[in-house]
C-alpha cells in the first residue's frame, strides 16, 4: 500500500508501537548484558577449574613417574575420565634436548605440537594459561613437570563449545521471551491509552470542532478521563460559555445599532415626506405651466412638419403629466401611488425610456440597446402600471448611466419566465462593491457621495411591490444587472 493512502496512527497505536520497540531493546540490551556477564564469570570459573585440574594431574603423573618414564606416563594418562575425555584433552611433551616432543596423550586421536605456551611454562617452571579459539574454544594450561628438574610439560585443553551453545540458546530464549512481554505490554499501554487518553481527546475535539459555527448552541465537552483531561475539558466549558456571552453581547449591540440606524432612517423618511408634500405643492403650478407651453409648441410643429420635433416634444409631455400625476396624488393623499395595472408592452416602455435619455446617453458616450424582438412573436406583456414601470427604469438607467464611463454599454432585455414578465437593465461599469451590496434597498444609503440620495432603489423596489412584483440584484462577473420581475397579463 502506497504511503499516501496508510491510515494514520492514532495516539494510543504510536504509544503502544513505542512502549513495544522500547520494550524489546530494554529487555534484549538488558538480556545480552547479563549473558555476557555471565558467560564471562562462567568462562572464568572454568578457567580456575581448568588450572586446578591441569596442575592436580600434573602432580600426580610428577608422583607415579619422576623420571619421566613414558610407560609411566601412558598409564597414568590411561586413568583419565571419560567425562573429561569427551570435554578435555591432555598430552605430555618431553624434553629432548631443547626440544619437545609427544610422549603421551589421553587418547590416541590427541595428536598436536607443542607450542609456545608450552615452552613458556617449561622455562618458567610454572604453569601457563591461554584461551584458544582454535581448532575449537579452549582454555589451554601448559603445567611443567618433574621434581627438581623439569622433564617434560603436561598440555591439558579444556574446551568451552558447550558454554557457547547454553548462551546462544538463553539469548534466543530470552528474546522471545522479550518480544512476547513487548507485545503484551503494547497491548496494555494501547487499551489504557486509549481509555484514559483516545476518549477524553476525542471528546474534546468533537465539542471544539462543533463550536467552529460559535459558540452558542455548541455542546459542552464531556468531562472523561483522568483529573487532567477533566480539569482541560472544564477550561473549555467555561471558555465556551464565555465566547457564548460575549456573542451573545454582541449580537445584542448590533441589534441596537440596527434599530438606532432604522430610527434615523424613519426620521429622514418623514422629514423627506414633509419637504416632498412642500415640493409637490410648489412643483405644480410650473408643471401645469410647462405643459401647456409644451401643447403650444406641439402644435406649432405638427403645423410645420418638423416629425422629429413633435416626437420629441410628446416624450417631455408625458413625462410631465407623469410627474403631474405624482404630484397630485402626494398632495392629494399624501401616499404612495396606486398601481393602475393593465397589460403593458415592457419592451415598448423601455423603447420610449431609452429614446428620452438619448440625449444624456449622447453626451456620455454611450451605447443602449435592447433586444430584438423575432418577426411574428408576440411581445412581452405584463400586468402593470406603465407609469411606475417608466419611474423604475428611469432609475435603473439613470444609475447605469451615472456608473459606466465613456463608450460604456447598457443594455435592457425583456422576457418571459416561469410564468413571469421580466425587464433586466445590466451595464458593463465596475459594479457594486461588498459595502453597496450588503446595504442594497437601504433608504439614504448610496455610494455617490454628495450627489446621491440613497432612495432611488429604494423608491423602484417599493414601486415593484405595488405592482405585485419585485426588483432584485443579479450577481454577474462584470457590470451591474437588475431584474424587474411583473405579473404577467395571465393574472388578470
Amino acid at each position: 500500500m502506497p504511503a499516501s493512502v496508510l491510515p494514520p496512527l492514532g495516539l494510543p497505536r504510536r504509544l503502544a508501537a513505542l512502549t513495544a520497540v522500547l520494550a524489546i531493546l530494554l529487555v534484549a540490551g538488558a538480556t545480552e548484558l547479563a549473558l555476557r556477564l555471565a558467560e564471562r564469570s562462567r568462562l572464568e570459573d572454568l578457567r580456575k577449574e581448568s588450572v586446578e585440574l591441569a596442575t592436580t594431574f600434573g602432580a600426580y603423573l610428577t608422583h607415579i613417574a619422576p623420571s619421566g618414564d613414558p610407560g609411566a606416563l601412558a598409564v597414568g594418562l590411561s586413568g583419565w575420565s571419560r567425562r573429561h575425555i569427551t570435554e578435555t584433552t591432555a598430552i605430555v611433551y618431553l624434553t629432548n634436548g631443547v626440544e619437545l616432543v609427544a610422549g603421551a596423550a589421553s587418547d590416541s586421536s590427541v595428536d598436536r605440537d607443542p607450542d609456545d605456551a608450552d615452552r613458556d611454562a617449561l622455562v618458567a617452571r610454572a604453569p601457563v594459561v591461554r584461551f584458544r579459539n582454535t581448532p575449537l574454544p579452549a582454555w589451554q594450561v601448559a603445567v611443567p613437570l618433574g621434581m627438581t628438574e623439569p622433564f617434560g610439560v603436561l598440555d591439558v585443553r579444556v574446551l568451552t563449545g558447550r558454554l557457547g551453545d547454553w548462551a546462544r540458546t538463553e539469548r534466543r530464549r530470552a528474546l522471545g521471551l522479550a518480544l512476547g512481554s513487548a507485545l503484551l505490554l503494547a497491548a496494555g499501554v494501547a487499551w489504557l491509552t486509549a481509555r484514559w487518553v483516545g476518549r477524553p481527546l476525542a471528546a474534546l475535539t468533537g465539542a471544539m470542532a462543533a463550536a467552529h459555527g460559535g459558540a452558542q448552541g455548541s455542546p459542552a465537552a464531556p468531562e472523561l478521563g483522568p483529573p487532567e483531561f477533566r480539569d482541560v475539558a472544564r477550561g473549555y466549558n467555561q471558555l465556551r460559555e464565555a465566547l457564548a456571552l460575549r456573542e451573545r453581547e454582541s449580537e445584542a449591540r448590533a441589534a441596537l445599532l440596527a434599530l438606532a440606524e432604522q430610527a434615523k432612517a424613519y426620521d429622514r423618511l418623514a422629514l423627506s415626506d414633509e419637504t416632498a408634500a412642500g415640493f409637490a405643492h410648489e412643483i405644480g403650478t410650473p408643471l401645469n405651466t410647462m405643459s401647456g407651453h409644451l401643447q403650444l409648441l406641439h402644435e406649432d410643429l405638427r403645423r410645420r412638419g418638423d416629425v422629429d420635433g413633435v416626437e420629441r416634444v410628446q416624450l417631455l409631455l408625458t413625462q410631465v403629466d407623469r410627474m403631474a400625476k405624482i404630484v397630485r396624488g402626494g398632495l392629494e393623499r399624501t401616499l404612495w401611488p396606486a398601481a393602475r395595472a393593465h397589460p403593458t408592452d415592457l419592451a415598448g416602455v423601455a423603447g420610449r425610456m431609452l429614446a428620452f435619455l438619448s440625449p444624456a446617453l449622447e453626451a456620455a458616450r454611450i451605447t443602449a440597446s435592447t433586444s430584438q424582438r423575432a418577426p411574428n412573436t408576440p411581445p412581452v406583456l405584463a400586468l402593470a402600471d406603465p407609469d411606475l414601470v417608466e419611474q423604475i427604469l428611469l432609475n435603473l438607467l439613470k444609475n447605469a448611466i451615472e456608473a459606466v464611463g465613456p463608450d460604456g454599454r447598457i443594455r435592457v432585455d425583456t422576457s418571459t419566465t416561469d410564468g413571469r414578465a421580466i425587464v433586466e437593465v445590466a451595464d458593463n461599469g465596475p459594479g457594486l462593491g461588498p459595502d453597496a451590496r450588503a446595504h442594497l434597498f437601504q433608504p439614504f444609503v448610496t455610494s455617490k457621495g454628495q450627489g446621491g440620495s440613497g432612495l432611488g432603489l429604494a423608491v423602484s423596489r417599493r414601486l415593484a411591490r405595488t405592482m405585485g412584483g419585485e426588483l432584485i440584484y443579479v450577481p454577474t462577473d462584470q457590470g451591474t444587472r437588475w431584474r424587474l420581475t411583473l405579473p404577467p397579463t395571465e393574472a388578470v
